[in-house]
Formats: C-alpha cells, structure tokens, sequence
C-alpha cells in the first residue's frame, strides 16, 4: 500500500476487489472468515443495507479495507443510513481476543449478548450410522421451493446464525463451487446443507434440520455426506447451541476462535 487511503461508500463495482481483500486477509489470518465469497449474494440480496457499507481505497486502486452489514429480515424498501440507525438493533462479532477491537465496539455502545464458536475439522473418515430411510442428495433449482420452506421453518426465533432467507435460496445455485445438499425421507424434505470450497477446505455456512426431525441424525448424515470427500472443514456455531456443538465434537471438529456477539440497540 502507498498513498492515500480514502473511506468511501461500497460500490458494487467494488464487489471484485472486495473478494480478493477478503483472500488476501484470509491468507494472512486464517480465522478471518471467509466473507469473500458471499459478498455477492450479500450486497445484490434484498438484505443488503449498502448505505451503511464502507471500503478504504487506496490511489492504486486496491482496497485495504470493508466494513458491511445485512438486515436480519429482508426490506421492503432502500433504507437510508439515518432511518436505520434510529430503529435497529445493529449486531457485530469481533473475536474474543481482539482487545482493541471490543474497545472500539465498547466505545460506540455496543455489549455483549452471546459467542460463535469457530470450528476445524482436519479430514479423515466420518462414522456415521446407516439409516435407511434417510436420502441425501444434491439439490437442484427444482428443489427451490422445499428449500425455501426448509430455511423459513428450521431457523424459527435463531438469532445469531447467518443463514440463508427464503427469498435468497435461488441465489446459492448461482454461486460457483457452491453444494447443496437435501436431506429427505419417503420424499419428505427434513433438512438441507450449504457449503462453498475454500481451496482445500469445505466452508460449511448452513446445516438446518426441521425442529421435528432434530436428534434423529439428519444433521450427522448431511454433514457426513458433505464431508465424505473433503480433506478438511471449517464451520460456525453458537456457543448457546449445546446439541449442535456436541454432534460437531463427535464428528472429530475443534475449537480454533470464539468471537463475542456484541448488540447495540
């Protein structure tokens, strides 16, 4: 970096130079999270708050920073900066030991209201039990819109998971290097999985299961499934989720960062 770097509203013209910020960073850290590949499922998605998105810019083009944010539910309308700051509770994560980083939240009012874990899983074979009424597969865009049920019924009342909406399913199958797999019994959805490849790494974003299917090893065979050919996998979690972190620990995934979910209402 050389020059001046000027913070400035996001562009979607941005949106390239973001993802190889986000690589780039990613190289250096690796517990930055993966960000990079769905900025742009972000930023084009009805959720997208781009009034609030900023980047530093540099005289050479590149950027050496970003800051975004989604809405929780999706808008009916373009939100200004000043409307949205006067009616939403805004959510930010920063890791536990980034001290100067929960100063700063600290200092514009945010506190603490929970944690996401940062899980790792270094490959080798998933034991998992043979149920033979359960089917996983790939799923297609004519599975869009049991998907879409799937996402609106498995995340009832789940604050702090960043899944994907109903209205958002269609855009997973855009998404390059993206898979999707359904979870399903005598033709009945029961859950789904989302994932994207990160070189050698499976980043998995989503494992949902229907509230009535839970503890019944759908989640264990979406994620074995997923896993069978993967030499290692990254993943997310609440620290509140007891039952989802205990499948994870049995499925030989370890703890590597624990970030503070911070609220400012």
């Amino acid at each position: 970096m050389s020059g001046v770097v000027t913070v400035r509203r996001f562009e979607l013209r941005d949106l390239d130079a973001a993802a190889r910020f986000s690589d780039a960073a990613r190289a250096l850290d690796e517990y930055v999270e993966p960000f990079g590949q769905r900025l742009a499922v972000i930023a084009t998605g009805s959720r997208a708050a781009l009034d609030l998105w900023r980047v530093a810019a540099g005289e050479d083009q590149g950027l050496y920073g970003i800051a975004f944010s989604a809405l929780r539910e999706s808008a009916p309308g373009p939100l200004s900066e000043p409307a949205l700051s006067a009616r939403a509770r805004l959510r930010a994560r920063v890791r536990d030991d980034a001290f100067a980083g929960r100063a700063f939240a600290t200092a514009l009012g945010f506190v603490e209201t929970g944690a996401q874990l940062s899980l790792q899983w270094g490959g080798g074979k998933v034991e998992v039990a043979r149920m033979p009424a359960l089917r996983v597969r790939a799923a297609t865009r004519r599975d869009e819109q049991a998907l879409r049920k799937l996402s609106s019924e498995a995340w009832v009342d789940t604050v702090e998971a960043n899944f994907s909406r109903a209205d958002e399913i269609a855009q997973l199958f855009a998404e390059e290097g993206r898979l999707v797999l359904l979870a399903e019994s005598e033709g009945k959805p029961m859950g789904y999985l989302s994932a994207v490849q990160l070189g050698r790494t499976l980043g998995i974003e989503e494992v949902a299961v229907l509230p009535q299917f839970r503890r019944m090893g759908v989640g264990r065979g979406l994620l074995a499934h997923a896993m069978a050919k993967a030499q290692g996998a990254v993943l997310s979690v609440s620290e509140a989720n007891r039952p989802a972190r205990a499948l994870y620990r049995s499925l030989g995934f370890r703890q590597t960062a624990r970030r503070l979910v911070l609220e400012r209402r």
